[in-house]
């Protein structure tokens, strides 16, 4: 996210592109495909709509809710050209409350109206499609709860038909959402992932992507979920590292688009790589506040699966023995915190929707 959209909010051509995908679009649907994942492997093994809901509720809007009043109270006027008052008094600044129902708002009066792309915090958009895919899984889950496959197959066909809809071929929603759908059906698999097919996959795909650029989306579809699932399976000292100090990714997600506006505000001729540098240390630290103060308290509050209450700790067996679904969801669980660094969400226009391709000024 922070790599990715330098090039955009400083106003710089030309961001660069992986498969004729840009890179933080590419982001985005990596995300999307670790989420279904991680989103399905969750439900089977606890089918309880309760405890799916509640889990969801306390990841996604405690952190939410402390990014949307902070904007609007500490951002919004530290970055208006408007007079303080008219900014307070304005139902514009109070209608950015909306975030908080998942329907993304971009502006604030008079706030980063002079940047190359004048919109507050577009990475909201993804939020919305995102949680829809949350609540696509429970009734699948309820209806083949003893066909993983079948139902994550429906799920991505889903997400699939929305894509080939007038809407899917506008904006970078569907698209997203069908990476979900891939990650939930490789979640249905019930071993590891192997590791070997992964180089050969990401040549196939790039070639295809020389030859064919129309038809490198939908192997995308295929390649990118799989090679971010099988490498996530796969443990190094850096991931283990990471993981150690809690999970910043999704703190990472919601602050570094305001963080990054901020600094071309107020720094607007910084060369690219200072950008990048100065928006990545200032973001990982507010990410870490979100982690410490409001998401790891909010998550504590999760309902306790029945057997998690009642049966007494045990010493954790060893990583030789241990369930390979469950090192490979720790192991993708670390490594998001670092991926979140390169990027998470789409380019945004300051009229228009912010995941619309072709509307879009950001390259």
């Amino acid at each position: 996210m922070i790599v990715g959209h330098a090039w955009p909010l400083t106003g710089t051509a030309h961001a660069p592109e992986v498969g004729g995908i840009r890179i933080h679009h590419l982001a985005v649907f990596v995300f999307f495909a670790t989420s279904g994942y991680l989103i399905s492997q969750s439900w089977m093994r606890s089918p309880s709509v309760r405890r799916f809901l509640a889990a969801r509720a306390l990841r996604i809007f405690p952190a939410l809710a402390v990014l949307v009043v902070l904007t609007i109270t500490t951002i919004g006027p530290i970055a208006t050209s408007v007079p303080l008052g008219e900014y307070a008094s304005s139902p514009v600044t109070w209608g950015y409350l909306q975030n908080l129902t998942l329907a993304a708002v971009y502006a604030l009066p008079g706030v980063f109206e002079t940047n190359p792309i004048p919109v507050v915090n577009g990475s909201l958009w993804t939020l919305g499609p995102e949680f829809i895919c949350y609540l696509c899984v429970m009734p699948l889950g309820l209806i083949l709860a003893r066909n993983p496959i079948v139902r994550s197959v429906l799920l991505t066909l889903l997400c699939v038909g929305l894509w080939l809809s007038p809407l899917g071929r506008e904006t970078l929603a569907p698209t997203a959402m069908v990476f979900f759908g891939v990650g939930a059906v490789l979640a249905s698999i019930d071993r590891p992932l192997p590791l070997w097919p992964v180089l050969p996959a990401i040549v196939v795909w790039l070639g295809v992507h020389a030859l064919a650029p129309d038809a490198s989306l939908a192997l995308a579809w295929l390649v990118v979920p799989f090679v971010v699932i099988a490498v996530g399976a796969t443990s190094t000292p850096l991931v283990r590292r990471a993981g150690r100090f809690g999970d910043y990714s999704y703190g990472i997600y919601l602050w570094a688009f305001p963080v990054q506006q901020l600094v071309v505000a107020f720094a607007p001729r910084l060369p690219l790589w200072l950008d990048i540098v100065i928006v990545a240390s200032a973001t990982t630290a507010i990410a870490a506040a979100s982690w410490h103060l409001v998401e790891k308290r909010a998550l504590a509050l999760k309902p306790q699966e029945p057997n998690s209450a009642r049966t007494p700790a045990v010493t954790a067996a060893p990583s030789s023995i241990a369930n390979p679904k469950t090192r490979l969801r720790t192991r993708i669980t670390s490594t998001s915190t670092a991926a979140a660094a390169i990027a998470r969400a789409s380019n945004v226009t300051p009229s228009g929707d912010p995941n619309t391709e072709d509307a879009t000024r950001a390259g």
